[in-house]
């Protein structure tokens, strides 16, 4: 059985060298690290302007958040051998917010993507991990004030992340 602390027992640290002093450097590459993160700002809701990895989305006047993947992959097709992606639109911020589509949870593991029906929707903007794969997009409906519902899947090489049915517009 230990005895217990007297009242005017104060606990000392090691002295130097002691195991204390071995893990600071540790714990400073911790803080370090966590500190630092992604090294992009990422804002992932709220008030604008939305940035996903260094891209800005939007920053219109009301605040927008981004729709994240669902973890089921029932139903999915198989892994393609690249992106399917709608066109590109150079349409701005003037109209009505994109729906932001966030496939990756972090800036360095895009994924590959595919959005079907393609031809309902444009991509304003995509955000891309460093070997081009991508971590999140905005889309519009290729017909402005024409809603669009689109399934979007998403794949790490050929496995399959996630996907969402969501409607643009």
């Amino acid at each position: 059985m230990s005895r217990p602390p007297h009242r005017g027992h104060v606990p000392r640290l090691p002295r130097a060298g002691g195991a204390w002093l071995a893990n600071v450097p540790a714990l400073l590459a911790v803080l370090v690290v966590g500190a630092t993160g992604c090294s992009q700002p990422d804002v992932r809701s709220g008030a604008p302007p939305l940035t996903l990895c260094g891209v800005t989305f939007w920053s219109g006047a009301e605040g927008i958040g981004t729709t994240q993947l669902n973890r089921s992959t029932r139903g999915m097709p198989s892994a393609p051998a690249g992106h399917r992606l709608p066109a590109p639109t150079a349409r701005d911020a003037s109209g009505p917010p994109p729906r932001v589509v966030s496939v990756s949870s972090d800036c360095s593991h895009g994924r590959t993507v595919v959005v079907t029906p393609a031809s309902s929707v444009r991509v304003r903007k995509a955000a891309k991990d460093s070997a081009g794969r991508i971590v999140a997009l905005s889309l519009v409906p290729t017909q402005p004030g024409t809603p669009a519902k689109v399934h979007i899947y998403a794949y790490d090489g050929t496995r399959p992340t996630g996907q969402v049915l969501t409607t643009v517009g």
